[in-house]
């Protein structure tokens, strides 16, 4: 292979973006995530605090991020521990989820 042949499978590879611009993205998706968790946990202790009840809507979003994440990587990876991070937040996911709802409707 060539130099043209090389480049030209690498930018097929990465959709034509630019490594810079995926590891900004990745990046900006771990920050996303680690503020989400940030907050929620600053709700939680308030609602704690507060004496209020715990909102399970709010659970359920952080959640869902958290389970699509592992989602994406067991399917990307195939690693057991990807796997099974992915069941257990599926599986808390659809708990926060039936909470919510029965709440939202009562």
């Amino acid at each position: 292979m060539n130099k043209e042949d090389i480049l030209a499978k690498s930018r097929q590879e990465n959709k034509n973006r630019d490594v810079a611009e995926i590891s900004q993205t990745k990046d900006a998706s771990r920050f996303a995530i680690i503020l989400s968790l940030v907050f929620y946990c600053i709700y939680s202790m308030l609602a704690l605090f507060a004496d209020k009840p715990f909102n399970s809507g709010v659970s359920a979003i952080e959640t869902c991020v958290i389970f699509a994440v592992y989602l994406h990587k067991s399917i990307k990876t195939r690693k057991n521990e990807h796997i099974l991070c992915a069941v257990l937040m599926g599986v808390a996911f659809l708990m926060f989820s039936f909470v919510a709802i029965i709440e939202l409707f009562q």
